[in-house]
């Protein structure tokens, strides 16, 4: 994986569309406040980052596309089981708990790429890290780099981080896992 070719390609999609970026993010942000938004708006982040992974035009309102159709639903089941394990982890070690978040890198990609259930975002997280460790892991310090970035320019930084964060692992999802919609082996859920 081109790990500088997909940092300059995906910042410079974002730079073309950064007041979408920076308002859908900040929409997201200031909507998640609210407990039952959060999986939904995340979900709608993804699919704009999706879209800028393709190419495609990004609107403000594509951040709303978590409570549209079976999104709402899919989105909330991936996210209960995230946080279900992530929680668990976390409590026994919290190295366990760094190694269920990489294993989980790819999880809401897959559900707005592919068009996955909860479910199966979380089986095709696991064989996608099973079958591509080393460039899982370089992504997620990557991730964790754009981050901390963000947040050291007082918080504002994230408003231009996370989107970029997002775009990159877009990229990579596709890259990586293929950009085919599979609707044979997803279950909507």
């Amino acid at each position: 994986m081109n790990y500088e070719g997909l940092l300059k390609d995906s910042w410079n999609f974002q730079k073309n569309n950064i007041v979408t970026y920076v308002l859908g993010t900040l929409i997201a942000i200031v909507g998640m406040v609210l407990i039952v938004t959060i999986a939904p708006l995340y979900y709608g982040l993804v699919n704009m980052a999706v879209k800028g992974a393709r190419s495609q035009t990004v609107v403000i309102n594509d951040v709303f596309e978590g409570f549209k159709g079976g999104n709402f639903i899919r989105s909330w089941v991936y996210m209960l089981i995230y946080l279900i394990v992530i929680s668990i982890a976390s409590e026994i070690l919290t190295v366990l708990g760094t190694i269920v978040a990489i294993v989980f890198l790819f999880g809401m990609p897959l559900l707005v790429i592919k068009g996955y259930s909860g479910i199966d975002a979380v089986k095709g997280t696991f064989e996608l890290v099973k079958a591509n460790p080393v460039e899982t892991i370089i992504l997620y310090i990557t991730m964790v780099i754009l981050y901390f970035v963000g947040t050291l320019a007082l918080m504002v930084g994230l408003l231009i981080t996370v989107p970029l964060y997002q775009i990159v692992l877009a990229k990579a999802t596709i890259e990586l896992a293929g950009d085919e919609v599979e609707t044979e082996s997803a279950t909507v859920m």
